[in-house]
């Protein structure tokens, strides 16, 4: 299996390159492959990819995350060796430890890398997603996380209830009642789930 891409990989600029040629780069990816330009299927796969390239961008761009990040990039021999979905669970099990730790800085690259080398993993977006949701300023990252999450898992009772209460707390309540009735209907037995069901029915009757 091919190794994963590195985030200077993703945006196809060298280790060395400046802010101003990573800038350019994005640019001529955001042109070809912003999901706009697709539909259907390809539509899909495209915002998948398209949250790569931000990714790679948001943390190469910002001169704290990208030395930190580079300090990630000397992995050790047992990691390479590693498949890319090995390697994206062993980096989120990481993340969850320096989450728990306090450590937001690291923890937050290694979300990003967890994601990035298994775009496809629901779990990882979701756990990416309500760290965010944690954070100041990143609710809007953290319900791209956690859609793309409920995309890819939609069967999941926790994740759909997870998701719904950020979504709730971002004032979408039309969504966040979907998911909580979808929730709802696949865990018919769990209170949480009724519980907030009812609270999001509520607040849209007191509107």
């Amino acid at each position: 299996m091919a190794r994963p891409r590195n985030f200077y990989e993703i945006l196809s600029v060298d280790r060395e390159a400046t802010v101003d040629q990573i800038r350019v780069a994005f640019r001529q990816l955001a042109r070809t492959r912003h999901p706009d330009r697709f539909s259907g299927t390809a539509r899909a796969q495209a915002e998948v990819a398209f949250q790569e390239i931000t990714e790679a961008y948001n943390t190469l761009l910002d001169p704290e995350q990208r030395s930190r990040y580079d300090k990630t990039l000397t992995t050790t021999g047992e990691e390479l060796s590693l498949n890319p979905k090995e390697l994206a669970r062993s980096m989120l099990g990481r993340a969850v430890g320096l989450m728990k730790n306090g450590d937001i800085a690291r923890a937050t690259e290694l979300f990003q890398q967890s994601v990035a080398h298994d775009p496809q993993n629901a779990r990882a977006r979701h756990l990416y997603g309500m760290f965010l949701a944690q954070q100041g300023g990143r609710l809007d990252e953290a319900l791209r996380q956690l859609d793309q999450a409920v995309r890819l898992d939609s069967l999941n009772p926790k994740l759909l209830l997870d998701a719904a209460r950020v979504f709730a707390k971002a004032n979408m309540a039309a969504r966040a009642t979907r998911l909580a009735e979808t929730a709802a209907q696949l865990s018919p037995d769990d209170p949480a789930a009724e519980a907030l069901l009812r609270q999001l029915r509520q607040t849209g009757k007191g509107r």
